[in-house]
């Protein structure tokens, strides 16, 4: 989880609002996200539309999940499925686009 969020600070040069429902929201997602990681609990729902609509809308957000899907390949040999890129982009845009501390 740290590598995770170490991964999108350096990405985006920010500093988290520890204080912000947003940020409280990202490190949720990221914990149930290890926590399927773990189980092996891959549900994927193959929805390619709101996969590509997520992908055009917030760029930058999912860059940065494909630097993440990189990194848990090489470390963890183990990939984001298109859903969890696409849940991770959203919190990634949303806690990102928070004023900065």
């Amino acid at each position: 989880m740290q590598d995770i969020l170490t991964i999108v600070r350096l990405q985006f040069g920010i500093i988290f609002d520890e204080d912000s429902f947003n940020y409280s929201r990202f490190v949720t997602h990221l914990q149930y996200f290890a926590r399927r990681m773990l189980e092996h609990d891959n549900k994927n729902s193959n929805d390619d539309f709101l996969f590509e609509q997520v992908k055009i809308k917030y760029p930058k957000a999912f860059e940065c999940t494909n630097r993440i899907n990189n990194y848990l390949e090489s470390k963890h040999h183990t990939s984001l499925s298109k859903d969890e890129q696409v849940y991770l982009a959203i919190h990634i845009q949303r806690v990102t686009s928070e004023k900065i501390k």
